[in-house]
């Protein structure tokens, strides 16, 4: 059944649109919903303008949490915290993750160009003997005794 008064309602906020309402109110047509119908209508419509006007735009932050989410930093179970995001964590633990990323994968500087008219010195010398500790033999299982 149809709320009477959510009806009236509708009528009366329809009435300050000019043109809607071509009668006054009629109980058959409230008993059918049309003026909740219409009032829902007009009001989706002035959202979706509003909407168009105003494109969302998400937080520096929530855009940082999001990026450490796709490069797995967190997990489906992390929330986003606005008090952590309130004091710049979010964007300071991503810089900190592709400074250390970054890092990660790229070559040393001193390994990476090296000159070949310049005397490295160090592990970085043409002639630089690389050494390796040899493994330790594995201790054998006693059995029984």
């Amino acid at each position: 059944m149809t709320n009477l008064n959510a009806e009236e309602r509708a009528f009366d906020l329809l009435q300050w649109v000019p043109y809607s309402l071509p009668s006054e109110y009629d109980e058959d047509e409230a008993m059918c919903g049309k003026y909740s119908a219409m009032q829902k209508e007009r009001s989706d419509a002035a959202l979706d303008a509003w909407d168009l006007k105003h494109p969302y735009e998400s937080s520096e932050e929530l855009t940082a949490f999001r990026e450490l989410e796709r490069l797995g930093v967190y997990t489906d179970d992390d929330y986003f915290s606005p008090s952590l995001a309130s004091d710049a964590f979010y964007r300071k633990t991503l810089k900190q993750h592709t400074a250390t990323s970054t890092s990660v994968n790229s070559a040393s500087p001193t390994r990476g160009n090296i000159d070949p008219n310049r005397k490295g010195t160090g592990l970085d010398a043409p002639d630089a003997k690389q050494g390796f500790r040899s493994q330790r033999p594995r201790r054998r299982k006693r059995y029984g005794t």
